[in-house]
């Protein structure tokens, strides 16, 4: 029997006043989830545990099987595996994005956005190269790994970890940067660096990238421990590919390039195929409604939920007709599309299997459906019931 797990990364949200005061899945039109549901075992699934980060990296990681408090070690060090980079464990590892700030200085400034209005690669990679060379020394060394993420590599700082106070610049749009400053002996060197990096990037610069902001910190995590199965991971974020890198998964990505729809009937098709393959377990990942969520889109939000229903969702449950499996559905989080926020929230889910049809008697999905069909579990006990024998 195929284990799938299908996450739509950050899809769950609270209801938003643009869309009739409802959230970006019960405004979308999704025909098929909704029909999955009321044939399904639904509920929330409690995917980040008390006093650990809220987000993506927390969150996936408990959904693969893991336990996040023994293997996770912070963000940055997996996703510059999934760029590629050699990893070395006497390094700390700094998620680093360029940033654009709105204000009359930095010190009064705010983050207008976190992603420097999505900064491409070549415009990233001259930059980077430029603070290399007049900010960054004595092991410290800011590497690209895609548009406006970067990774900064401070050798042998492990001993920083847990010591470091960053707030995600996702987390914080539109607020003022002196309210996050931090000024102890361990912060403010760092804070002192992006400062730094504000006047060198304010001069000969034609692009939105202002400044630089850290978070994410990291050192390098121990996967070790996980079962057997022949494991396989359809990837989109450096976060997913680092993740299956690091763990020994086989990763496949679907290009993007060609428009979201397109996108869509690809990793339909290619995620037929990968589970058709030799796998024991399936772990398809897609990013956009998290993406949308961090724009503070929610009705493109909600639109691309549709659009995962029809070009997605119903292609691929089309393509897995006589196949022995069980298909877990859920958001990997909450992320707040009015905000950008992240919520604790436990996650909603269904637990699909087309040889044990359910009769889920409130039909259509939804947060509070999930919440109201009363059963909260932790990812592990979600990964018991989907490898449970008929």
């Amino acid at each position: 029997m195929k284990k799938i797990v299908l996450i739509l990364d950050g899809m769950a949200d609270r209801r938003q006043a643009i869309l009739d005061n409802q959230t970006p899945v019960e405004y979308a039109k999704t025909p098929t989830l909704d029909r999955l549901f009321s044939q399904s075992v639904s509920g929330c699934v409690k995917t980040i545990p008390d006093g650990e980060e809220a987000g993506s990296a927390v969150a996936n990681l408990n959904l693969l099987g893991f336990e996040s408090k023994k293997v996770y070690k912070g963000r940055a060090v997996i996703e510059a595996a999934g760029a590629g980079l050699s990893i070395d464990p006497e390094s700390l590892y700094v998620r680093t994005n360029f940033i654009t700030l709105s204000g009359e200085s930095y010190d009064t400034s705010q983050i207008e956005s976190y992603s420097a209005h999505e900064l491409a690669t070549e415009d990233a990679v001259r930059l980077g190269k430029r603070l290399n060379t007049e900010l960054f020394k004595d092991g410290f060394e800011l590497k690209s790994t895609g548009s406006f993420r970067n990774v900064l590599v401070c050798k042998n700082q492990t001993h920083l970890l847990g010591k470091l106070d960053f707030m995600p610049p996702h987390d914080i749009i539109g607020k003022a940067i002196k309210d996050y400053v931090k000024d102890d002996a361990d912060n403010a060197p760092f804070f002192a660096l992006q400062k730094q990096s504000y006047d060198i990037l304010k001069k000969d610069n034609d692009t939105k990238a202002n400044a630089i902001w850290f978070w994410g910190v990291s050192v390098a995590p121990d996967f070790s421990e996980q079962n057997s199965d022949r494991k396989a991971i359809l990837a989109e974020t450096i976060l997913m590919k680092g993740i299956g890198s690091m763990m020994n998964a086989y990763v496949t990505t679907t290009d993007e390039s060609r428009g979201f729809i397109q996108f869509l009937k690809d990793k339909a098709k290619a995620a037929i195929e990968t589970i058709h393959g030799d796998y024991d377990f399936i772990y398809v990942h897609i990013q956009a409604p998290d993406d949308l969520s961090h724009e503070l889109q929610p009705k493109e939000k909600s639109e691309a939920l549709a659009e995962i229903d029809e070009y997605f969702l119903g292609p691929f449950i089309d393509g897995l007709k006589d196949l022995d499996y069980r298909l877990a559905i859920a958001s990997d989080h909450y992320p707040f599309s009015d905000d950008g926020s992240h919520g604790r929230s436990p996650a909603p889910f269904i637990l699909y299997s087309p040889g044990e049809i359910q009769d889920n008697p409130l039909k259509t999905f939804s947060e509070e459906n999930c919440i109201n069909s009363n059963l909260e579990i932790t990812p592990q006990k979600l990964h018991e019931m989907l490898g449970k024998t008929k």
